[in-house]
């Protein structure tokens, strides 16, 4: 089965995937992808304009599905079919799994804002914020930071998360996520196998 993870930076895509990956799924994350074509292009991740202009000229040339394209690549090397794709953030690289991947699911995880950045902060990657005011005042401008909200929205991650298969309020314990991650994916393999 196929998982595709979508959700707002900090909801808990990764904790979800790790809980997926030590039940015996390959994980592919596209912002491992970003992070590696940065590394392998001398772009400091804390740099906003090098980064944005990196992934501007990125897409200008290869099209906006290009971070799907390099991860559908993986997907074909991997001999299991227990995949998870996380960090889809556009419509474009969801256009193209729905068209190269059949069967996959969506699962969308949601959580609060300032449970949000409780997360952000406790994983400290070096473009996260680093106070909950500089989050609100992020998430309230376009092009400001990695982590806005509205940027987000911009690419289209508000309607993959609404459009999901299922959708999970990650509010509580990882407990918690693991059972509704577990059931999801048990009403999903029930449907494929009376699809």
């Amino acid at each position: 089965m196929i998982l595709v993870i979508v959700g707002l930076p900090g909801s808990g895509k990764s904790t979800a995937a790790q809980l997926l990956r030590e039940d015996g799924y390959e994980v592919i994350e596209l912002g491992d992808i970003w992070r590696e074509l940065l590394r392998k292009n001398n772009i400091p991740r804390n740099d906003p304009i090098a980064t944005r202009e990196f992934t501007k000229n990125l897409r200008l040339k290869y099209g906006k599905d290009i971070y799907a394209k390099y991860a559908y690549k993986q997907v074909r090397s991997i001999s299991t079919n227990n995949i998870v794709i996380m960090g889809v953030r556009s419509t474009y690289e969801m256009d193209y799994f729905k068209k190269h991947l059949k069967g996959m699911v969506v699962i969308a995880i949601t959580s609060p804002l300032k449970t949000r950045y409780q997360r952000l902060r406790e994983r400290a990657k070096p473009e996260d914020p680093k106070t909950l005011k500089d989050f609100i005042w992020l998430n309230t401008r376009e092009m400001r930071g990695f982590l806005s909200d509205k940027k987000e929205e911009r690419h289209g991650v508000m309607v993959l998360i609404k459009s999901a298969d299922y959708v999970i309020s990650n509010t509580s314990t990882v407990g918690k996520l693991e059972s509704d991650l577990k059931e999801a994916i048990d009403d999903a393999k029930s449907r494929l196998i009376f699809a």
